[in-house]
């Protein structure tokens, strides 16, 4: 690039790279909100109890309330920080390929200018 110490082809890799960093983090995204223990349903809950409830990486049911409320704080927690983890990446992989077009659209505004002020023409 005229005028330019980078690389378009380096800057949209890395735009590519951070748009595939973003999937990741949207599949752990998805895996940490399908590991949430609820809480036993008020209807179902003292008839059955235990038989409606999902299983999760601790089975269907961890036994003791105060536990279970922590694991969902933070389970619920880390699932706010990678939706947010998520968005960032996403966000700086769209900026680096709009940086990319704008450097792209510079230089061949440079080219074109070179070019008549080589022809003699006035720019």
């Amino acid at each position: 690039m005229i005028g330019f110490e980078t690389d378009l082809d380096d800057l949209r890799a890395s735009s590519r790279e951070l748009g595939k960093a973003a999937d990741i983090v949207s599949g752990a995204h998805t895996g940490v909100r399908g590991q949430d223990v609820p809480a036993p349903d008020p209807v179902t809950g003292g008839l059955l109890p235990g038989m409606f409830l999902p299983n999760t990486a601790f089975g269907k049911n961890l036994g003791m309330s105060g536990v279970s409320a922590a694991y969902e704080e933070h389970r619920a927690a880390v699932e706010k920080m990678l939706a947010k983890l998520h968005q960032s990446t996403q966000d700086a992989s769209h900026a680096l390929a709009r940086v990319a077009e704008l450097y792209e659209s510079v230089d061949e505004d440079n080219k074109q200018r070179m070019n008549r002020v080589a022809h003699g023409e006035q720019g």
